[in-house]
């Protein structure tokens, strides 16, 4: 997150207890709308993903006229922007709503650069990047985020030359910009806001070899500052050796087998451990092996999924972002000496009115993949069907 200068915009009165305040405006050019005073806020950031977040909306006679009668059900017509002590910080647009007859409603919020999500990578024909800089492929990947007024930048670093193959209606915009960011040494991405005299802005930033900060001093001890904090180490995706199953192209003969990079890291102290990763859609040779080099690093040892809950005060909310390095200090029965760690902010949860800021840190780099829940098998079971589906596809497609 960038902190900018004092704002000039017009900056509604506090809603809730503290230092937050809310402003609506269209999602399409940007027309102010009103002032917010919702009773509840939620809202998160992902590094290499987008966030989501939550607003409950009084009918108090100030909503309904700031956001106009006709939009209440206009989900991704308006905006709905966050600021903390006068900065804007987060930026969403409404996807869902729930009216259960009372005072209010609740709305789910996307973060605007999440909008790539409900775009597909519809380019006829597909396109092949040969040997092109990584942040250049991302960017085209990334394109349509202007289309609801957020500024791409990137910055290439020292540049990193990739292979890529994308074809027609492979999949949404947001997976393939996470999938090329999860290798080793991809490119990083996250969502950056600021201010100015004409209004907040939202900046997606995709930068190499990383985004965000390595020098922040930013901190928690457990028990001390920090609110609590959940640690725990899962060896159920360990290996010491790799699969990676890719994917046949579309014009492939019915002979044609599958290919598959193996990635051996063994280990003095450890039996082999198999693991086979199953990548849809990948079906060059190069990409399969940054794919299995990046899982057979990735999964090396146990994976630690920590997160730690502080105050909005203590470090500053607005003072860090995702992709900051951070240490978090513990002391617990299981840990009697300590353990210190330093790792990078991956997500921040925050509650507006609760006051806090729930950090999640990752030891290791690429982070690992979370373990999916039902709901994400089964969406990515969906992409999976819809990918094989769409094979073949004409290279004409009839506009109606």
């Amino acid at each position: 997150m960038v902190v900018a200068a004092p704002l000039d915009f017009p900056v509604p009165l506090n809603p809730v207890p503290g230092d937050w305040s809310y402003w609506a405006d269209t999602t399409i050019g940007a027309q102010p709308l009103g002032p917010l005073r919702p009773t509840a806020f939620s809202c998160n950031w992902v590094l290499n993903g987008f966030g989501a977040g939550q607003v409950t909306l009084p009918f108090d006679g100030l909503t309904i006229p700031a956001i106009g009668a006709d939009r209440v059900l206009r989900l991704w017509a308006w905006r709905v922007w966050a600021y903390f002590q006068g900065q804007p910080i987060w930026c969403g647009c409404p996807t869902g709503v729930t009216d259960d007859g009372s005072v209010g409603v609740t709305y789910t919020l996307t973060e605007l650069p999440g909008y790539l999500t409900r775009r597909q990578y519809d380019v006829v024909g597909g396109h092949t990047y040969t040997a092109v800089e990584q942040t250049a492929i991302a960017a085209d990947l990334a394109a349509p985020v202007s289309d609801v007024g957020v500024q791409l930048v990137t910055q290439a670093g020292g540049g990193f030359p990739r292979d890529r193959q994308y074809t027609y209606l492979q999949q949404d915009r947001a997976t393939l910009l996470g999938e090329l960011a999860g290798v080793i040494s991809g490119p990083e991405y996250r969502s950056e806001y600021s201010s100015s005299s004409t209004g907040p802005a939202c900046t997606l930033r995709v930068a190499y070899p990383r985004v965000g900060s390595t020098a922040t001093g930013l901190g928690i001890t457990v028990p001390g500052a920090g609110v609590g904090y959940q640690a725990q180490w899962d060896a159920d995706a360990m290996r010491t050796h790799t699969f990676a199953v890719g994917d046949l192209a579309d014009n492939a003969p019915t002979t044609a087998v599958k290919p598959v990079m193996v990635k051996d890291l063994p280990q003095a102290d450890l039996p082999r451990l198999d693991a086979v990763d199953d990548w849809s859609g990948v079906i060059l040779t190069s990409t399969l092996a940054e794919k299995a080099n990046a899982n057979a690093q990735r999964y090396a040892q146990p994976a630690l999924a920590l997160t730690a809950t502080a105050t909005l005060a203590a470090p500053v909310l607005g003072s860090y972002g995702v992709g900051d390095d951070v240490a978090v200090s513990i002391t617990s029965p299981m840990l009697p000496a300590g353990y210190v760690v330093t790792g990078r902010l991956t997500q921040v949860d925050v509650d507006a009115a609760a006051g806090t800021a729930k950090w999640t840190v990752a030891v290791t780099v690429p982070t690992p993949r979370a373990r999916p829940t039902i709901t994400q098998a089964l969406v990515r079971n969906s992409s999976q069907l819809a990918s094989m589906f769409r094979k073949s596809l004409t290279t004409t497609p009839t506009n109606l």
